[in-house]
Order: C-alpha cells, then sequence, then structure tokens
C-alpha cells in the first residue's frame, strides 16, 4: 500500500515536472535557460550599447574640440564687434566734442575781435577830440583865448573852493567834437553796424589758422588706447607712422 502511494506521487510529481523539460534530444531545464538567456541577453544589449558609446566618444573628441572652438571663435567675434563698437561710440563722442569746441572757439575769437574793434573805433574818437584840443591849441589865438579863460575858471574855482570848471573852453571842445563824430554812428542799421564791427582780413586769417591747428591736432592725435599688444602690432604702428607723415 505505501509502494502504491510513493508510485502515484511519482507519477505526479513527474508529470508536474513535465513542463520544465522539452522531449527534443538532449532534455534541459526551458525555465532555467529562458530566464538565463534573456538575462544574458539583456546583459549583452546593455554592455553592446555601452561599448558603442565609448567607441562613439572616442570618434566625437574631435567633433566636440571644433565645437567647441566654434564656440570661442563667436564669442570672440561678440567680444571683438562690442570693443570695436565701444572704440566707434566713444570717437564719435570725441568727434562731436571736438566739433563743439572749436565751434565754440570760434565763436569766442569772434567775439573778442569784435569787442577790440567796438574798443579801437572809441579810442579812435576819443583821439579824434584830443587831437583837435590839441590842434586848438596850438593855433595862437585860440591858445591865448583858451588860456584865459581857463585861468578865469580856475579864479572861479578858488573863490568856490569847489573846481567844477565852470567856463572851461576846452571841454566844449572836447564835447563837440565827440557828439560830431558819434553823431553818425546814432541811424546805423543793423547790417552797417556789424559790418562797422566785422572781422577784417588780418582778423578773419588769424582765427582760421588756429582752427586749422586744433583741427589737425585732432586728426593727427593717436587713438587713446592702453592695450600694449595692439599698440605693439604692425597695423598700428603703420597707422601712426601715417598719422606722423601728415
Amino acid at each position: 500500500m505505501i509502494f502504491h502511494h510513493e508510485y502515484l506521487l511519482a507519477v505526479y510529481l513527474g508529470y508536474i515536472e513535465t513542463r520544465h523539460f522539452t522531449f527534443l534530444p538532449g532534455p534541459k531545464f526551458t525555465v532555467f535557460y529562458n530566464v538565463y538567456s534573456r538575462y544574458e541577453t539583456q546583459q549583452l544589449c546593455n554592455q553592446w550599447a555601452d561599448r558603442v558609446e565609448e567607441v562613439q566618444m572616442q570618434h566625437l573628441v574631435e567633433t566636440k574640440q571644433q565645437i567647441e572652438f566654434v564656440r570661442i571663435n563667436r564669442e570672440y567675434d561678440f567680444v571683438k564687434k562690442r570693443a570695436l563698437v565701444n572704440f566707434l561710440t566713444t570717437s564719435r563722442t570725441n568727434l562731436e566734442t571736438h566739433f563743439h569746441k572749436r565751434a565754440q572757439n570760434m565763436l569766442n575769437s569772434v567775439e573778442r575781435y569784435e569787442h577790440s574793434n567796438l574798443s579801437n573805433l572809441v579810442d579812435s574818437i576819443g583821439k579824434t577830440a584830443l587831437a583837435k584840443v590839441n590842434d586848438s591849441l596850438a593855433d595862437p589865438q585860440l591858445s591865448v583865448e583858451i588860456k584865459q579863460k581857463s585861468f578865469e575858471s580856475a579864479l572861479a574855482g578858488i573863490r568856490n573852493g569847489t573846481m567844477y570848471f565852470e567856463n572851461d573852453p576846452l571841454l566844449p571842445i572836447l564835447e563837440g567834437e565827440i557828439i560830431a563824430r558819434t553823431e553818425a554812428y546814432k541811424n546805423l542799421t543793423p547790417q552797417e553796424e556789424s559790418d562797422l564791427l566785422s572781422l577784417n582780413a588780418d582778423q578773419k586769417r588769424i582765427v582760421t589758422d588756429s582752427d586749422k591747428v586744433a583741427k589737425n591736432e585732432f586728426l593727427n592725435a593717436q587713438p587713446d588706447i592702453k592695450n600694449a599688444g595692439v599698440k605693439m602690432h604692425l597695423k598700428f604702428k603703420s597707422y601712426v607712422n601715417a598719422l606722423g607723415g601728415h
């Protein structure tokens, strides 16, 4: 009876375990080998991908170097363009400032010469009036009369204790000459007044020559560059030499 039960158990187990075997030549443990095969296949795929990536990285070294070089070159071009824009902007500002300064200097020079011409005109009127007084004193007949009236005016001042130059003979001559000289300038038109005080040829030449000197100094000035490498460059040296040739 016991043998019978053991036989049935063996048959049952044998039947159950038949799902793990294939009845081809050389039976094998299918579940184990299926699991093992899938694991090995997965490992093969993973290792193959890692190996391909390693080989690919070796070929990408030069490519990445070229890409990095392109990036650095673009960055250099940007910095160079930015520096050039800053330099040109500063140069333009300096040019505008220089132009305004030259214009202001010319206007100041013209104004000084006009004031000088006005002072010379007034001075010439005073000198002419003084010359008229001297001519009157040089006239023998008028000289005696002038001296007599001057003596009487001095006596009147002594009597009053204060000299007011009453009946002074020279003052009317001086005032009359000044009035006669200035009367012609009372009704001048703006254009006639401008022509009267305008600069003469010599004054215009001085103003233009001074402006040309300032212009040439600005054009021949070396660029204000602090970088020693740029200053030692052959193109910069040739540019500086060309400036010195003007």
